[in-house]
């Protein structure tokens, strides 16, 4: 992941979009850096839950302006789209690049494609499910094949 720094003196600031694996490994990092961030997250039950123990989280659909603006994307410094729906990251990396200029942006998408569609719209760092699951299948069935 490239640096959350802003390259002007802004102070950091996250917004990480989903609270599954992905997001709370996003989360994880920002707590041990000290990187004060909110949790955008769907799931009404999730953020209920994680609410009580203290987690910075509101419920909102990341792909829309209203959700963006409330989780201060005019003040982010890195968004870290970490929901499992290619159609919300392209729709949220449009918005947020267009809402905030200089925000990083680190997209989580499914397909090659979106992430290269994802990259076009202006996401600084894509993810790609289907090559990363494919170089783990290529580095584990090397061994398989010594048998």
């Amino acid at each position: 992941m490239s640096d959350p720094s802003p390259t002007s003196s802004r102070p950091p600031f996250a917004i990480v979009a989903g609270f599954g694996i992905p997001g709370r490994e996003v989360v994880n990092l920002l707590t041990a850096r000290g990187v004060p961030f909110v949790v955008v997250e769907l799931n009404p039950l999730t953020v209920a839950r994680t609410v009580k123990g203290g987690l910075n989280i509101v419920h909102g659909d990341i792909a829309t302006e209203t959700a963006l603006l409330a989780a201060g994307i005019d003040r982010a410094t890195l968004l870290a789209l970490a929901v499992p729906d290619d159609v919300a990251v392209l729709r949220a990396v449009e918005l947020a690049r267009r809402l905030n200029p200089a925000v990083r942006i680190l997209a989580r998408c499914r397909r090659v494609s979106t992430a290269i569609e994802a990259a076009r719209r202006g996401a600084d760092e894509v993810l790609s499910e289907e090559q990363l699951v494919g170089a783990e299948f290529a580095r584990l069935a090397g061994p398989l094949l010594r048998g």
